[in-house]
């Protein structure tokens, strides 16, 4: 049950990954999407691509060893725990998702931290039936001497209605 609870959180954060997403109605102005567009953001896509490509090295050079993974309501593990346990489970289930759609984005960038807030809509395949969530993925980042690492990532999900 535990592996089902965890593959369908992650299959609903990964839905959003990848470079192109369909936008949702209503659109934000194309200024605010640039505006949220920056080095933080970029390290966060690239790391749901590496963990939806099922590159689980290139996922886990883009955490900092310490990084917590939390998932609606259970913690995965740190960096290691995660990429060597769930994140299999979660890039199998990431493979059944067709679509996905960023609704929503804010970030703010400081010095050292920075923070990523996704809402993303995804629709993928299973048990036979099509299935549509809506995650919302809260991602801490902390600046390094090889550009942002993720130190915390929490993944909650729901229905779409």
């Amino acid at each position: 049950m535990r592996s089902l609870v965890l593959a369908t959180s992650l299959f609903v954060s990964t839905l959003a990954a990848g470079p192109v997403f369909a936008q949702a109605t209503p659109v934000a102005p194309a200024a605010a999407m640039q505006s949220s567009e920056n080095d933080a953001t970029r390290a966060v896509d690239a790391f749901m691509a590496a963990l939806s490509d099922g590159r689980l090295e290139a996922a886990r050079q883009a955490m900092t060893p310490e990084a917590v993974v939390i998932a609606n309501g259970t913690v995965l593990g740190t960096r290691d725990g995660y990429i060597d346990g769930a994140a299999k489970g979660d890039a199998v289930a990431m493979k059944s998702v067709r679509s996905r759609d960023l609704l929503h984005r804010d970030s703010e960038v400081g010095a050292q931290l920075a923070w990523v807030v996704s809402e993303k809509r995804m629709v993928g395949e299973g048990a036979g039936q099509f299935r549509a969530m809506v995650v919302i993925e809260t991602i801490l980042l902390k600046k390094t001497a090889s550009g942002w690492k993720i130190s915390g990532i929490h993944w909650s999900s729901r229905n779409a209605a």
